[in-house]
């Protein structure tokens, strides 16, 4: 099977799993949602050992920690930016912005090259991003996008963290199978969780709150995000960095920003829609 078509997948499955966390975390604080669903990732993600292989060494091992706690806070910074402001406005900064700390960090350090058109198909979409989200997140006389300026400084930091952790992500993968990688990372990552809702809130029994009372939602996202991260995972093993994550992120935007703008109301939805239209044709060139 072709990388695109598992990328594809991937992302149609990350931009059901945003929306259903969005609707979610309208009524329920980001720590505590995060921490249910991390843990109930982790236990599901169980169902891969057979396919996995824990043959690594100390320092993947490392790694694999270190990744997992970079992805813990990065997953908390994005529930919290996703509570207090637009989807519509905040995947697609999510989206394009990472991508050119990726493309620079798989050029520096994994020494990945790409064709000419791919490099402008990049730049393509960053701009029409660029022009999606500076074009309606400072609006006169309107809701801004979101609650407050600190959640824009979230975004910043976010973007570049997301970098790091991607390009870090596709080092390890050279090395760690990448069903390994999944059960490994899930699991730490409920751990970090665990660690820090006991430390600032009422530990596990705040997960069982989030559990019951969000059932349906969460065993919802365990499925899409456990569906997400193994095509992820799986393609990012075996393609450059700088190609595979683009073009993820594209059609995340795409899906993300339909359904801010149809399920969430919010504005600006066939401005948005045009952009997105210009980056799908850069994100077929990508496939060339």
């Amino acid at each position: 099977m072709e990388w695109y078509i598992l990328i594809l997948l991937s992302s149609v499955l990350m931009g059901a799993e945003t929306v259903i966390a969005k609707n979610t975390l309208r009524k329920e604080h980001a720590t505590e949602f995060s921490a249910a669903l991390t843990s109930l990732v982790a236990l599901f993600s169980l169902i891969f050992i057979p396919f996995a292989d824990f043959d690594i060494t100390a320092m993947q091992l490392v790694f694999i920690i270190a990744l997992s706690a970079l992805g813990a806070y990065t997953y908390l910074l994005s529930a919290r930016i996703f509570r207090h402001g637009e989807l519509s406005v905040a995947s697609p900064a999510f989206s394009s912005l990472p991508m050119l700390f990726v493309v620079v960090f798989s050029f520096l350090f994994l020494s990945e090259r790409l064709k000419e058109v791919q490099y402008i198909s990049i730049i393509g979409m960053v701009i029409a991003t660029y022009f999606l989200f500076f074009n309606t997140s400072k609006r006169k006389n309107k809701k801004p996008a979101f609650d407050g300026v600190k959640y824009e400084y979230m975004m910043l930091v976010f973007v570049v963290l997301s970098a790091v952790g991607t390009v870090a992500s596709k080092y390890v993968l050279e090395g760690v199978n990448p069903y390994t990688f999944l059960i490994l990372t899930n699991i730490f990552m409920s751990i970090f969780f665990m660690i820090v809702i006991t430390i600032r809130y009422r530990g596990i029994s705040e997960i069982v709150h989030a559990v019951k009372k969000y059932r349906i939602p969460l065993f919802s996202n365990t499925l899409l995000t456990l569906g997400y991260r193994v095509t992820y995972f799986v393609v990012l093993a075996v393609a450059p960095v700088s190609l595979v994550q683009p073009f993820r992120n594209v059609i995340f935007v795409i899906i993300t920003v339909v359904f801010g703008c149809c399920v969430f109301k919010e504005d600006g939805l066939w401005k948005k829609l045009a952009l997105s239209v210009v980056m799908i044709f850069f994100a077929y060139l990508l496939t060339i």
